[in-house]
């Protein structure tokens, strides 16, 4: 699964490379994020598990395809890992690995540039007092704000929401991040 993602993160780099005026970043940011309650199944027992806040870190990179006057399109391809301590062997913990297209606005005129994603990919959690490593289809949209501290080089804040389900089980948890950091332009 994860020489999948892997093949897609290149290939929406990839293809980002094929303009001359492409531009790239990549990012780190501190976040947080949160997992809301969920009742799933495991044959005729129905198991409640609690909600969780974790902490820790989100990496990517992003690359514009298109130009259209201050819009960029392209794409955003993230790697999330947050935990916090809890009542499992791991810990309880949140990672996941997302792509999707990005649109923002960008102008050299002014210092920060808003942008919006929508994304989708695979989300791992051990979580609860019955929590099991579980892998799960995941999706959410992102929208943040990057500010030009110098040429190049941005602080960033953004917000996401979505759900990891799990077609399996028959159930969707909520999922929430944010997150603030710094991203360099290249």
């Amino acid at each position: 699964m994860g020489r999948f993602w892997a093949g897609l993160l290149m290939l929406v780099m990839g293809i980002s490379g094929g303009s001359a005026k492409a531009q790239y970043g990549l990012y780190a940011m501190g976040s947080g994020g949160y997992l809301g309650s969920v009742n799933a199944s495991s044959g005729s027992l129905v198991v409640s598990q609690n909600s969780l806040s974790a902490y820790g870190g989100t990496f990517g990179m992003y690359g514009s395809l298109l130009r259209a006057g201050p819009l960029r399109f392209g794409g955003d391809a993230r790697y999330v890992i947050e935990s916090s301590d809890g009542s499992t062997p791991y810990g309880n913990q949140i990672r996941s690995g997302l792509v999707g297209p990005r649109l923002s606005l960008f102008s050299h005129a002014v210092p920060f540039s808003p942008y919006l994603q929508a994304e989708i990919g695979g989300a791992s959690t051990n979580y609860g007092r019955y929590a099991s490593r579980s892998t799960s289809f995941a999706y959410q949209i992102q929208f943040g704000l990057d500010y030009t501290i110098v040429p190049h080089l941005d602080a960033r804040v953004e917000y996401g929401g979505g759900k990891i389900g799990s077609a399996f089980h028959g159930y969707r948890e909520e999922m929430q991040q944010v997150g603030i950091g710094l991203a360099v332009r290249f």
